[in-house]
């Protein structure tokens, strides 16, 4: 199989059903899956703990038969998430692809849980050890939960990884913060030289914050639909990430190109070293 130069998106971002039992909620994104595939999504992308369960100890319900069920009756990937209990039982937060027939591609755990202290959300979190890489229809693609987006080395190292796409399922709740975490998004796009794809709950009447981001611009808002499809141009980004910069005017592009190439790793190990109480700037280095 070719790899495809284009490839269209959707994000869903689903309204919360709220009640004692969330499996109403693996319902409803059946037909959201439904609906994109109508409008010629290749993936769709559900948000954080969506369809759920979103705490653990939540009622369980296993919306995996009928997300692989829909996946393969329509032929469109469909990514989505749950809380899970481990073994010493804390939570963590797991996503999972399933791939046009249905079947499993990937099972990642976060990596980087969120910092709100157990206190406020009732339970302790279990990260995971190992990045969300997965290759989907020929693309190699990554998958930067929520908040760990505004960690940059996690966009970085899946870009870095080779990954096109960056898929990211946020928790929603942060209405106040829209404008910043698309913001976040749109700079891990251009950095990276890759598509974003952000979407989150929608709970109540809140403002959403999905979005479809590219390197060179923003491609489709959701605002308070729940559901926003766009198409990426990868051929475009491949030639970006090949391309070198250049002073000449008009310039063929709106992003820097080649940046991933740019880089000197062996000057970045203050990222993974201990951090010192003082830094002296006058020597450059730890007091």
């Amino acid at each position: 199989m070719s790899t495809p130069t284009t490839y269209t998106l959707a994000m869903a971002q689903p309204r919360r059903i709220a009640g004692d039992d969330g499996s109403p909620n693996v319902t409803h994104a059946v037909d959201l899956v439904a609906r994109a595939a109508d409008l010629g999504a290749d993936l769709v992308l559900f948000p954080e703990f969506s369809p759920g369960p979103v705490r653990a100890h939540d009622a369980f319900y296993d919306a995996e038969p009928a997300l692989a069920e829909i996946a393969a009756l329509r032929g469109v990937n469909v990514v989505w998430s749950r809380t899970e209990r481990c073994d010493d039982g804390r939570n963590r937060l797991c996503v999972y692809v399933q791939g046009r027939t249905g079947a499993r591609l990937l099972r990642y755990e976060r990596t980087h849980p969120a910092t709100i202290p157990a206190k406020e959300d009732g339970e302790l979190t279990s990260p995971g050890e190992v990045f969300g890489l997965v290759e989907v229809d020929g693309i190699p693609m990554g998958i930067v939960v929520c908040s760990e987006m505004w960690t940059p080395e996690v966009a970085r190292i899946v870009a870095l990884r080779g990954a096109e796409v960056i898929l990211s399922p946020a928790g929603g709740g942060f209405t106040s913060l829209t404008r910043n975490w698309q913001v976040i998004n749109q700079a891990r796009a251009i950095e990276n030289l890759c598509y974003v794809g952000l979407t989150n709950n929608l709970w109540g009447d809140e403002q959403g914050a999905a979005m479809i981001t590219g390197p060179e611009a923003p491609l489709a808002y959701a605002g308070r639909e729940e559901l926003v499809v766009a198409t990426l141009d990868l051929a475009r980004l491949r030639w970006l990430r090949g391309e070198d910069d250049s002073m000449a005017e008009p310039k063929p592009f709106d992003s820097i190109p080649g940046l991933l190439r740019a880089r000197r790793p062996e000057l970045y190990g203050d990222l993974v070293a201990p951090q010192p109480d003082a830094f002296d700037y006058s020597t450059g280095r730890p007091r």
